[in-house]
């Protein structure tokens, strides 16, 4: 007895008997198995559960890259095949055919069995097959004639193999099918071959994607060029940065985009690369400002181009600011008073935070000027951006400009290749705080202005205008409007700045704040040191409250840290206060207080003299005579050589005064 005559045998005995042959091939026997649990009709197997349109419309859409794929295959064994009358189809994991490929007499007896695109064949609905079965058993297997379970099926003889993807899932199934009288054993290797071969390239577009979405992913622009700057490859970030739609990055000129640093990249050789440099970008008439990095690209050991990392300079400078300190540390919450004049300060400043004026805070040293600098940017609407605080006082006069305003390349001897951005720029979208404003040379006063009326700034040394969104907020321990008097001061920055102005009252002028700030250092000083906890005796806090603190809260909290730790007893006592005679007292009220009259000459007398005396008060300290004077010790200095004053002298000096 044949094969086909066999099986023909098997079938009958199954399905109208309910026999098990003992030769059977197992995976055929299970088939069948199923197929009978789930009722399917032994005389029928057309392919009539087809899918709506609507549904296959969007399985087509799900696989679209499986058959872009899959087709190419197919026609290679359809031009392999076209005279064996067997038919190539494809479907997708559920057996729904997406794809027939055939010479007309195979299309014919397809037709007759429904064995068309759209419609579904798994076992469930046309019994026993190789595209159901070999999904269900997640492997090749070829069906024989009566093997099939259903009638209608066996003339054919049907061959068939999953595809599966990357991570091993199975996405479709590839199937030979034919007349049974032409069988071929070879058919099996046929379909596991294409199956091979369409996963592997699947297997290729797949990780191609993943290459894709990390190239797209990446925070820095990419940009791919060859030696001759012609455009091989770019990433989505880059059309973010350079805000430009993808089209027209393949339009761009690459040329005169990397205009500024053609020279530098072409003088790259494969052991040197580009690292931070910072560049502009031309985009048609716009310029942007990016740092950039540039690594050779090399194949078999000979240079065919460039990558270039590209990110916008703004980024980097939210990253540098956050990792030098450059944010806002205190809001109005970390001002502690009681004092009513005090409370209408904050007031005002909070009111006064919500715009976008310039802002001159005044006060007399120690009394909390930064503070409310903070909180005013911590307060407004660019509190997520930068605050750079510069003290105007501590930068060495030839080093003022540079680095406020920034330098390019080679702006003068000694400076960065790479340039400088000043603190203007670092500050960009944010707040920037000059603190004691007074103390800025004339010569860096006027290119201020010009940067505060033109909201834009040119480095030293550079040739355009970098635009900028900063907010100003100075201030200053002195009279600046005595200053401009003095010709110390350019009277129309001034009126520039004192948009809005705020005036800090002194410690004296509030003494219970003396007292609330007293007990909160103390508090911060015993959290420190569990294992000592001190309290203020009462002698103290009448000291405190009588004491005139010229040095204000600065010089409150020194006095409550050299009070704690030098006390021996857990009781701090007023000793470690120091009393001032009433002729210091008087004399701690600041020049700029005490100076009342106009003659620009007498002025000037009275100012040298109060200097000397608070020098002799404080046997030539300059930093106990400023606190005494209630200005910074830098402006002292200023005022000492100004007046030709010679500390080095102490005994003539002190003989003298």
């Amino acid at each position: 007895m044949n094969y086909s005559a066999k099986i023909e045998r098997q079938w009958n005995n199954f399905v109208n008997n309910n026999e098990i042959s003992k030769d059977m091939r197992q995976d055929i026997l299970n088939s069948w198995i199923r197929c009978k649990g789930f009722n399917v009709n032994p005389n029928m197997g057309m392919g009539n559960k087809k899918v709506s349109i609507g549904e296959l419309n969007k399985i087509l859409d799900d696989r679209k890259e499986l058959i872009q794929i899959a087709v190419p295959v197919m026609l290679d064994l359809f031009n392999l095949l076209k005279e064996s009358n067997y038919s190539i189809i494809l479907t997708d994991e559920n057996a729904v055919i997406l794809e027939v490929m055939g010479n007309e007499l195979i299309m014919d007896e397809n037709r007759k069995l429904s064995f068309l695109k759209g419609c579904r064949w798994l076992e469930k609905d046309v019994g026993t097959n190789a595209i159901g079965t070999s999904i269900y058993l997640n492997k090749p297997i070829q069906i024989l004639g009566a093997e099939h379970y259903c009638k209608k099926q066996h003339k054919w003889t049907c061959s068939g193999a999953p595809i599966h993807d990357s991570e091993g899932k199975t996405i479709g199934c590839i199937n030979l099918s034919g007349d049974f009288s032409n069988f071929h054993s070879h058919t099996i290797g046929i379909v596991v071959e294409a199956s091979d071969t369409i996963q592997k390239q699947f297997s290729m577009l797949q990780q191609r994607k993943w290459v894709d979405a990390a190239f797209n992913s990446i925070n820095d622009g990419i940009l791919v060029i060859d030696k001759d700057f012609r455009l091989k490859n770019f990433n989505s970030k880059l059309c973010n940065i350079l805000k430009i739609k993808k089209e027209d990055i393949e339009e761009l000129d690459i040329k005169f985009l990397l205009k500024d640093v053609v020279k530098s990249i072409d003088s790259i050789s494969k052991n040197i690369r580009i690292s931070d440099k910072e560049a502009i970008l031309y985009v048609k008439k716009r310029r942007v400002e990016c740092n950039i990095n540039v690594t050779p690209v090399q194949l078999d050991n000979v240079q065919k181009g460039f990558v270039i990392l590209i990110k916008n300079l703004k980024t980097i400078r939210n990253v540098v600011n956050k990792m030098v300190g450059f944010s806002s540390k205190y809001s109005f919450e970390n001002i502690i008073t009681q004092n009513s004049k005090m409370l209408s300060v904050i007031d005002e400043a909070k009111n006064i935070s919500r715009n976008e004026c310039s802002v001159l805070i005044m006060g007399e040293s120690g009394t909390g000027k930064e503070l409310f600098a903070h909180s005013i940017h911590n307060g407004s609407n660019r509190s997520k951006g930068p605050f750079v605080a510069i003290n105007c006082a501590a930068l060495p006069k030839n080093l003022v400009e540079s680095e406020i305003f920034g330098y390019e390349s080679g702006a003068f001897t000694g400076a960065s290749k790479e340039g400088y951005p000043g603190k203007f720029e670092l500050a960009n979208g944010g707040t920037i705080f000059l603190d004691e404003i007074g103390e800025l040379p004339l010569e860096v006063q006027s290119k201020l202005l010009r940067v505060l009326d033109n909201h834009s700034i040119t480095r030293l040394g550079g040739k355009y205008e970098r635009k900028l969104d900063v907010r100003v907020v100075a201030a200053t321990n002195r009279n600046l409007y005595r200053e401009i008097e003095l010709n110390n001061f350019r009277s129309d920055l001034y009126y520039r700045l004192n948009v809005l102005s705020i005036h800090i009252p002194p410690l004296r002028e509030r003494k219970e704040d003396a007292v609330l700030c007293a007990n909160l250092f103390l508090q911060r000083l015993n959290n420190k040191n569990n294992e000592c906890k001190k309290t203020f005796g009462r002698n103290f806090i009448n000291e405190i409250i009588s004491y005139n603190w010229p040095g204000n809260v600065r010089e409150l909290e020194n006095m409550i840290q050299r009070a704690y730790y030098l006390s021996k007893d857990e009781i701090i006592d007023y000793s470690f206060i120091a009393r001032q005679s009433d002729e210091s007292v008087h004399e701690n009220e600041s020049i700029n207080e005490l100076i009342i009259t106009n003659n620009l000459g007498t002025l000037k007398n009275k100012e040298k003299e109060l200097i000397l005396k608070a020098l002799k008060k404080c046997n030539v300290n300059v930093v106990e005579a400023s606190k005494m004077l209630g200005i910074g010790k830098s402006t002292l200095y200023r005022k000492i050589k100004q007046y030709d004053i010679d500390l080095k002298l102490k005994s003539n000096l002190m003989g003298k005064l």
